[in-house]
């Protein structure tokens, strides 16, 4: 099972099965996990009776695929739950996300040391080099932790964490408590067949019909003929869809035609009731025109007075807490099966095995439901132990309230998106157009860094403290913060009153998302001290360029820059032993280190593009992987092309392998665990010598080491595109070596192992390759074909780091490198 990924993304909702998508699209290798058995986010969990979207249907849908916005027809005005999971379904399948997932696997930690560790619930451990998290604003379910509340003797529901199977409510007494969104929708429909229904109100919230209907054909046809312009008019919104206020405000227009107004939004539906003059949440004056239109409303819907004075809030203007959209809630109330009991009369002490009692008396019930929503914004992130550079928690980042920039990053916590999250438009504004708007920007961050050769970014305290005080001035000049909304986390005991959502509409908020982009990600820091590091050393190192010389002048070169030779660590045995070869005498340096016998055997091939390179230029590699890995190693000097075209060093490090297996036991290894390995040009023969050792039946071999190995070439790959050039190896020299290597032509596997017809039987196989190095892709195409043919197989990219650096023991990030490389391999050969 692979393990490293270019990209992790945690959830299957909207917003995680189109990062998947765009991510893929770039050609990235992406995982994703959801704890949920399938996707669907927030819809999949969310299947309470009279779950809707109150974003309309036609709106609230994908933009990024024509096609599927012309093929998939809605029903109704609001969509419900069941069509909407439907719908996310289809867009998996369509896409064919799904295997891209693991679900039913909850991430429970992410800690990034150069690359992001992401572990499961599942026992499940991978790492990437960016983590996106797409958990949902709306997914950490609030279960109040109320007296005697785990004693109750009936059935327990949360409308966020309803059961799949049908609940039956006909015969029942049901208690509701919570008049949020989710009461206020599930109420009217449990109500239908209930025998009672008793809503425990803790505070009344505003919420206008739904208007709901069936979407005619005319209707639909019109829509997707005009969804360009409708889209267009939704980004540029403040709301993600096409609506705008009337161009005055509310008290700078007569009464009569204030009336018409509000009538028109009444007569809509909906919360954009909220949006029906521009001044309703900026200024108190004008939202109270709202205010006693609506519960003028109110009066009328509701039969008893005194029950509807008790829907009506008296805390927060209209508006500062998300207007509900519903159907039928208040006429609710004129059932006789529909009992409403104020906790602010009379307050709510325990839950006992029987029902709920509150301060006058018990109510009895069969079934409670809690509809008490959700820890939102940050909830599923805080969930997860989320760890930054030097280990730094979010949670600890975020103890008095969130701070991103822009809700996309976190200082400190470097390549880390989150979609959707505090600090951005979010829960203000159309959920799926938002979410594109992020995927889309982190995409174009990612080619952005890609195309500049950055390895990290990160956001930047100044940017951050910045922008926190430009969403807090902007929530201080609207009515918001007068409320105790969940906007501000007042719904959850302990959490920081701080206004979660930029408020400035998604409109000005693409536009800043976009100007900051264009001005080279302004507020960011691109790279780290280890990649400037490694970019620094490369320019000091005057490499010759291959190409300028002859092969016989180039290895002259190469020598007299070789640093001296590093002995270190000692050797119980360190000899050079000559051997019959394919093409006469053949040389070996074989190492065997201060461990107890026997130990496993290692065919090493050294790199070199196949012309230079030899037994001195990888000596303190070889001991130290000897020493580090408990193993005897067996280096090739193998005969050097021009002079020998391949696959002369092939068949040289074929007999140093038949050699190394009938001779193993005199320096105290062990015959049944051969293994073979090699780094650039000698990962390639170590892969072919592993073909050729199947092809002919023997020698048996225990394992295959290929370290950023030449696999193939194929100079289109991604990894040639973008970094062909400037990382020490380059393409030019890539040619200029298969030329010499190979003057006839690359059609057998023993030159080019993806030429053969079957990669199956081979060994197991570890493969690590470099970030910064053309031949990155191929190597991690070829550790995908290994799998795919049922080889096992551990894949490994060093981040940041280029072609070569494994022997280069000067390089600071060298020495932790190795480290991973020989536990890998001891495993290998255990």
């Amino acid at each position: 099972m692979e393990n490293s990924f270019d990209a992790v993304v945690v959830g299957a909702g909207v917003a995680g099965l189109y990062a998947v998508h765009k991510l893929r699209g770039r050609g990235m290798r992406v995982r994703g996990f959801d704890s949920a058995a399938g996707v669907g986010g927030t819809w999949y969990h969310n299947r309470y009776p009279g779950a809707r979207c109150d974003v309309e249907s036609i709106d609230y849908s994908y933009s990024f695929d024509e096609e599927l916005q012309q093929e998939w027809t809605w029903s109704e005005r609001f969509a419900e739950q069941e069509e909407i999971l439907r719908y996310l379904g289809h867009v998996a399948d369509r896409h064919d996300l799904r295997s891209a997932y693991e679900f039913s696997t909850r991430v429970t930690s992410a800690e990034y040391d150069g690359r992001w560790t992401v572990r499961t619930d599942t026992g499940r451990t991978v790492d990437a080099r960016f983590l996106v998290l797409a958990t949902g604003v709306l997914s950490a379910t609030n279960m109040p932790d109320l007296p005697g509340r785990d004693t109750f003797a009936g059935e327990l529901y949360h409308t966020g964490a309803w059961p799949h199977d049908l609940v039956e409510f006909a015969g029942k007494r049901v208690g509701v408590i919570g008049t949020g969104s989710s009461g206020i929708q599930a109420i009217p429909v449990i109500a239908e067949t209930a025998a009672h229904v008793t809503v425990f109100q803790r505070s009344p919230n505003y919420s206008i019909p739904a208007r709901n209907r069936p979407l005619t054909p005319e209707y639909v046809a019109e829509i997707k003929a005009g969804y360009p312009e409708r889209r267009r008019l939704s980004r540029v919104s403040g709301g993600g869809t096409p609506n705008s206020p009337h161009p005055r405000g509310a008290l700078e227009v007569g009464a009569a035609e204030r009336t018409r107004i509000y009538d028109q939004w009444w007569e809509r539906g909906g919360y954009l009731f909220a949006k029906a003059f521009p001044d309703q949440m900026t200024s108190l004056a004008a939202n109270d025109t709202a205010r006693e239109y609506v519960e003028a409303k109110i009066r009328e819907l509701v039969h008893d007075p005194d029950i509807a004075d008790q829907l009506i809030p008296d805390d927060h203007p209209i508006g500062t807490k998300r207007i509900v959209t519903d159907s039928g809630y208040f006429e609710a109330y004129n059932r006789e099966n529909v009992t409403l009991v104020n906790l602010r009369r009379t307050p709510l002490t325990e839950i006992t095995p029987d029902g709920v009692r509150t301060e006058d008396t018990l109510h009895q019930l069969d079934m409670l439901v809690f509809a008490t929503g959700f820890d939102a914004m940050t909830g599923s992130l805080s969930r997860i132990d989320i760890r930054g550079r030097n280990g730094r928690t979010l949670r600890d980042e975020w103890s008095a309230g969130p701070r991103t920039y822009l809700g996309l990053t976190v200082a400190g916590f470097p390549n880390m998106f989150v979609v959707s999250g505090p600090g951005s438009p979010s829960v203000l504004a159309n959920m799926v157009l938002t979410a594109e708007q992020h995927v889309d920007w982190i995409s174009s961050c990612l080619d952005f860094l890609d195309d500049h050769g950055v390895t990290t970014i990160e956001a930047t305290e100044d940017a951050v403290t910045a922008w926190v005080a430009e969403c807090n001035a902007n929530a201080a000049a609207t009515l918001f913060p007068a409320a105790n909304s969940w906007y501000l986390g007042a719904n959850i005991p302990g959490k920081p009153r701080v206004f979660m959502p930029y408020i400035g509409g998604l409109g000005k908020y693409r536009a800043i998302c976009d100007d900051i982009a264009a001005d080279g990600y302004r507020g960011f820091v691109l790279d780290d001290p280890a990649t400037s590091e490694v970019k620094a050393m490369l320019a000091g190192l005057a490499l010759p360029d291959v190409t300028q010389h002859d092969p016989a002048e180039l290895r002259e070169i190469i020598r007299s820059r070789r640093a001296p030779l590093t002995r270190q660590p000692a050797m119980r045995i360190a000899e050079d032993r000559v051997i019959p070869g394919p093409g006469g005498d053949l040389k070996l340096r074989i190492y065997a280190p201060h461990h107890e016998t026997p130990l496993p055997v290692l065919v090493f091939a050294h790199g070199g593009g196949f012309v230079f390179c030899d037994l001195d230029s990888h000596d303190e590699f070889c001991r130290s992987m000897a020493a580090s890995v408990e193993a005897v190693v067996v280096a090739v000097d193998y005969r050097l092309a021009p002079e020998h075209p391949g696959p002369a060093a092939m068949e040289d490090v074929y007999a140093a392998l038949v050699w190394a297996t009938e001779h193993a036991a005199e320096y105290g290894g062990d015959p049944a665990r051969i293994g073979v390995a090699g780094d650039s040009a000698g990962g390639n023969l170590a892969a072919t010598v592993c073909l050729a050792a199947r092809d002919r039946g023997s020698p048996s071999i225990a394992g295959q080491v290929l370290l950023y190995p030449v696999i193939d070439d194929d100079f289109a790959t991604e990894s040639y595109r973008r970094y062909g050039e400037g990382y020490y190896n380059t393409e030019t020299a890539m040619r200029w070596y298969w030329a010499q290597y190979a003057p006839d032509g690359t059609d057998s596997p023993y030159l080019v192992p993806t030429r053969a017809e079957s990669l199956a039987d081979l060994p197991p196989a570890v493969v690590a390759t470099a970030e910064l190095d053309p031949l990155c892709t191929a190597g991690d195409d070829y550790a995908r074909q290994l799998r795919d043919a049922g080889v096992e197989v551990t894949a490994l990219r060093f981040e940041g780091l280029f072609h070569g650096f494994l022997t280069i023991p000067a390089l600071s990030l060298t020495e932790p490198a190795r480290e991973k490389l020989w536990q890998l391999m001891r495993d290998l050969l255990a």
